[in-house]
């Protein structure tokens, strides 16, 4: 009876889980460079039925203890580029990740090329975090005189001001599915003693990529989802039934 349960309950856990990642995916469809998450299902250990107080025909007969969702896994594939028209806006096509130094002097990573230029000539994004630019011949955002107007970049990531080449937009990528972390913003960070290494996708000038979530698999998923969540909760209610018959054949 309490295998019903524990079935039923890592059924309904791991369905949840998987639940809250397609919510996640959904609401951040529209958020540019965003990647999606997946999550999918593994079988739990299982457990021999041959027993002395459980006699079967075959000693090697097993039965299910139940599911679990594995760990979430950030998907990398590719998104649509969206012409915004926009010098500022760039856009990966391939692999690679921007680079951007946040307030505390660290590294982090995106694919959101929404950049704009601040007072100061500095290209950031919507959270202030500073587009790393390798600047060349002593250049740098303080007397390079970048502009909305004025600001040119190539494919291959090369910088131009008024025609002049001041420095590269380098891109990054991951050697391994665990070697960055999610963090807020849309960002990603290096795991401890995690190097990026250079990246050879090609940068869009006046475009941003959009997320890779496609809507109509998400909330199919959904639906299945929702539907096996309600499967497994059935067997609560089979439990529950089960003890009541018992507990009324002892009462008489």
């Amino acid at each position: 009876m309490y295998g019903i349960l524990n079935v039923s309950k890592s059924g309904m856990s791991s369905t949840q889980n998987k639940i809250n990642v397609i919510s996640n995916n959904i609401v951040n469809s529209n958020t540019a460079g965003y990647k999606k998450l997946d999550v999918e299902f593994q079988d739990l250990v299982r457990a021999g039925l041959s027993n002395n107080s459980y006699p079967t025909n075959d000693v090697n007969a097993t039965t299910g203890t139940g599911i679990k969702s594995t760990t979430e896994v950030r998907n990398f594939t590719q998104g649509s580029l969206k012409n915004t028209k926009i010098s500022t806006n760039l856009a990966i096509d391939g692999e690679g990740l921007f680079r951007v130094i946040r307030s505390d002097n660290t590294y982090a990573y995106t694919r959101n090329g929404e950049f704009s230029v601040d007072a100061n000539g500095t290209l950031v994004d919507d959270a202030g975090n500073i587009l790393d630019i390798q600047f060349e011949d002593e250049k740098n955002y303080n007397n390079s005189g970048i502009t909305s107007d004025n600001l040119s970049v190539n494919k291959q990531g090369e910088v131009f001001v008024n025609d002049e080449k001041i420095g590269n937009i380098n891109l990054y990528k991951p050697t391994g599915d665990n070697d960055v972390l999610s963090a807020s913003g849309n960002l990603f960070i290096a795991n401890d003693g995690i190097e990026l290494i250079a990246a050879d996708g090609d940068i869009y000038q006046g475009y941003t990529e959009m997320s890779n979530v496609e809507i109509s698999q998400e909330f199919t998923d959904l639906i299945a989802m929702q539907r096996a969540f309600q499967l497994n909760s059935k067997g609560f209610t089979v439990a529950d039934e089960m003890w009541s018959m018992i507990n009324n054949l002892q009462s008489r």
